[in-house]
């Protein structure tokens, strides 16, 4: 790996965090750590912690991939470049040789024991999973027929969860591509957020709650006529926050409606129920909200969209509406 050599300034101040650009990358570590950055437009990436803001300033030409594909574990957190991967390990970025591909630039990653695993973004790519074993590129022989793959995530130390943008179908392979589960989604596409033992499925308006060997284990459907009595309208998901083993929180807005009422409730998966959360009267109607995450310090940060495709922040801390 080549390492790539960033201009380093810690403290700054949240509010020099440079926004409004589109399509953000804004994602949560293994560590608990908020990342976000702009490198279509500025090579910058901000990283959060617990105790400061660290911003890494990249040279000109090292870009991050449109598809904001990123992902991390204990050892290192990685994300993909217009033409290849950066590895963030001991406070130094890492560049992966490019794979011999028409667009070698990634739209999904995946870490997991000694592999990289990689959708890249060209037609053929999201057909094939390539693999990066330490030395060189090779790809997955899945024996299945990928059609236009959407998500890879880690199950456990030794499965991957494989989705599509365009079936109802997931798989569960093993670390050489060998098919272990399969089985119908509610719906097409689901995102998907897994933590050690359970496998979440979201689309607009449906949440499967899977163990990790993917059976089925609760389904929350908004679209149910109790919800749409309860809420007084019919509500769509925006994102999922897995808390921990038994509960999420859920950012849900008014479907159809501009502007929409926005929720965020806690959601017990074991009990089966829903209760407010302590922020939900602060999110009105006018924000129209991407995505949200927790960084380190318990500071809710929520993504939002603005005008001219642009895309910001707002913070909020749940313990002083206590």
């Amino acid at each position: 790996m080549l390492e790539v050599i960033a201009n380093t300034t810690h403290k700054i101040q949240r509010d020099s965090i440079i926004t409004g650009f589109e399509r953000i990358l804004f994602e949560r570590d293994h560590h608990g750590n908020l990342w976000i950055g702009s490198w279509n437009k500025s090579p910058i990436l901000y990283k959060i912690d617990e105790s400061q803001i660290t911003r890494f300033e990249f040279p000109i030409g090292t870009y991050l991939a449109s598809d904001n594909p990123f992902d991390s574990n204990s050892d290192h957190v990685s994300f993909g470049s217009s033409n290849s991967i950066l590895f963030f390990r001991d406070d130094k970025f890492y560049s992966l040789p490019s794979p011999k591909l028409a667009n070698p630039s990634p739209y999904q990653i995946l870490n997991l024991r000694n592999y990289t695993y990689v959708i890249f973004a060209n037609t053929t790519g999201r057909k094939q999973i390539h693999r990066w074993n330490g030395t060189h590129w090779e790809i997955l022989h899945c024996n299945l027929e990928f059609q236009n793959l959407y998500q890879l995530k880690q199950i456990g130390n030794d499965k991957i969860l494989v989705t599509e943008a365009n079936s109802e179908i997931a798989y569960i392979l093993d670390l050489n591509g060998k098919l272990i589960f399969e089985f119908a989604l509610s719906s097409a596409p689901m995102k998907a957020k897994v933590n050690l033992k359970q496998i979440f499925l979201f689309s607009d308006s449906k949440l499967e709650v899977r163990n990790s060997d993917g059976k089925l284990k609760n389904l929350l459907d908004l679209y149910d006529d109790t919800m749409k009595s309860y809420f007084g309208s019919y509500l769509e998901f925006i994102d999922i926050y897995i808390e921990n083993e038994s509960n999420l929180v859920l950012l849900l807005k008014e479907k159809n409606k501009n502007p929409a009422k926005k929720h965020l409730l806690n959601f017990n998966f074991d009990t089966f129920t829903l209760t407010p959360h302590p922020l939900s009267e602060k999110l009105t109607p006018d924000l129209n909200l991407l995505r949200f995450e927790i960084d380190p310090s318990g500071e809710y940060w929520f993504k939002i969209y603005g005008n001219h495709y642009s895309e910001s922040f707002i913070t909020l801390n749940a313990e002083l509406t206590i």
